[in-house]
């Protein structure tokens, strides 16, 4: 009894400092939307977020539910490779694309420069507007969908698949009349992701100087010292997210379809002509050029024309800044997600599974939002100790605030990734390690975690991987002269010094890819065993 007592304390306290900070953004923003005289600009920020968000969803469902099915359903030279490289471009982070596309395309850059040098006049073009701003997020979010859509297909019943082509029904008419319609809980999942990431954006919003709410909210931060101005927006956005999940479930549960006892059953791919087989692999391209392969190549581009320039003494000190602060925030919530998931297997009751679904919507809050709640909590914890005697302990100039705030952010990457590794381990081990008069706890610690180590391992890169992109949060917590990779390329790119950045850059989209090849080796084990190849 001491025994559960104890681990429900222990859950409740670490769930209570997670949660307080979303908890008293959303209080002090419905304070503040009753409270708040000044003219906050919220038609200007909530209307240049739903713009991007509108085509957004266009862009990024022309692109991956094509791509998902004819990568899935087709066979065609090349598939294989189109398959695997449709994910990549999730390792460039939109403000890196952002950046690279302006160097290109803007008046002075890549473009308007070697075309005067060939002899013909161009000017360039400006980039800094709704419309390519929505078009370089939509280039980096896609995969999202078309990972999550693919999974969606390969988990349809066969049977209805091989009943369709039995009836002579076209390849077109299998995917506009069963494909879209019966994968479009892994559609709509997908979508919600991608939104999620869209309004959660700061780093594009800032450097094309749309009005966005994320924007908005560091602003009045960071800029204009606000805080009433910057609970309202929040609270807006904490509005949208709940709006967007309410959304997504009651579409997702509409749309539930279950496979029946033919779900393992294998299938055909149609096979393409060479014409079109060669249009398909080309097309399939396209997006993958423009998200992955040109932002890559131009930053090295740049790198090597400024490799005497670049401050290298400046990138390892943000380097080292990176690692260690990803360190310390992956090991954290590694630990933490051991434990909450020791919590939710060994107990019967529903608490653990509940506060651990609760805690990984924190994933779904922009890092902004999360910034602001920890800047608050952190001032009411100093006011406290002061009050108990302590004023000598002052923890909100400290790196606390920022990896509790990344920990609230990410900690769902390692909850998921244990998670998925336990689901592995049959609960008749937990029995039998009982009859032998084993505890729980060594049941789990020596006999269940080692057999899921890399299910740890790989939620802890995970988390340490998706903090080196972090970067409002890291803007807004970092202690002073404290830069991370992120940080630092934003700097760059405000003084309108990117190529100084570029160095940075290509470390931060290293470490992703190698985290996203990681994702999909996962899922690919998951789903190849359902379609032959």
């Amino acid at each position: 009894m001491k025994y559960f007592s104890i681990k429900y304390l222990i859950n409740f306290t670490v769930a209570f400092i997670f949660l307080t900070p979303i908890v008293m953004i959303f209080s002090k923003g419905l304070i503040s939307a009753f409270t708040l005289e000044e003219n906050v600009y919220l038609s200007r920020y909530l209307s240049g977020t739903l713009i991007i968000i509108i085509f957004v969803t266009f862009l990024v469902l022309a692109i991956s539910v094509p791509l998902a099915w004819m990568t899935t359903m087709t066979e065609f030279k090349g598939r294989r490779l189109i398959q695997i490289l449709a994910i990549l471009p999730l390792a460039v982070p939109g403000y890196i694309s952002a950046y690279t596309y302006a160097e290109i395309l803007e008046p002075s850059g890549f473009i308007s420069q070697f075309l005067s040098y060939m002899g013909i006049d161009f000017i360039g073009i400006s980039i800094r507007n709704y419309f390519f701003g929505s078009i370089i997020l939509g280039l980096s979010l896609f995969p999202y969908v078309y990972l999550l859509t693919r999974i969606s297909i390969i988990n349809l019943s066969a049977r209805y698949i091989e009943a369709g082509r039995t009836i002579g029904k076209s390849p077109y008419e299998c995917f506009f009349r069963i494909g879209i319609p019966m994968s479009a809980p892994g559609i709509i999942a997908g979508l919600a992701l991608a939104l999620m990431e869209t309004i959660n954006d700061f780093g594009v919003a800032s450097f094309f100087g749309l009005n966005t709410l994320s924007l908005g909210i560091y602003n009045y931060i960071s800029i204009l010292n606000n805080l009433n101005a910057a609970f309202f927006l929040s609270f807006v956005v904490i509005i949208m997210m709940i709006l967007l999940y309410i959304t997504e479930q009651k579409i997702r549960g509409q749309k539930n379809f279950h496979n029946s006892n033919y779900e393992f059953l294998s299938w055909t791919r149609y096979k393409l002509s060479k014409t079109k087989s060669n249009l398909a692999f080309y097309i399939s391209l396209i997006p993958i050029t423009l998200g992955y392969f040109i932002p890559v190549l131009f930053t090295i581009y740049m790198f090597i024309n400024n490799i005497h320039k670049i401050n290298y003494e400046n990138f390892f000190q943000s380097l080292f800044n990176t690692l260690m602060i990803g360190l310390i925030v992956a090991v954290f919530c590694g630990a933490l997600s051991i434990l909450f998931n020791f919590s939710g297997r060994f107990s019967k009751k529903k608490f653990f599974l509940y506060l651990k679904k609760i805690i990984n919507t924190g994933y779904a809050v922009p890092g902004v939002v999360v910034a602001l709640g920890v800047i608050y909590f952190m001032i009411n914890v100093d006011k406290l100790l002061v009050l108990l005697s302590f004023d000598r302990i002052v923890i909100s100039s400290t790196i606390i605030g920022l990896v509790l705030a990344l920990s609230i952010r990410l900690i769902s990457l390692s909850n998921n990734s244990i998670d998925s590794g336990l689901e592995k381990i049959s609960k008749s081990i937990d029995d039998a390690s009982r009859l032998m008069g084993r505890r729980y706890s060594t049941t789990y610690f020596r006999v269940i975690l080692p057999q899921i180590n890399m299910s740890i391992i790989a939620g802890i890169f995970l988390v340490m991987v998706d903090t080196m992109k972090e970067l409002p949060i890291t803007l807004l917590l970092r202690p002073f002269n404290f830069d991370t990779l992120a940080t630092e390329l934003f700097q760059y790119s405000s003084s309108e010094s990117v190529e100084l950045g570029s160095l940075h850059a290509i470390t931060i989209i290293i470490f992703l890819t190698i985290a996203v090849f990681l994702i999909d080796n996962i899922l690919e084990k998951k789903i190849t065993k359902k379609i032959r190849n």
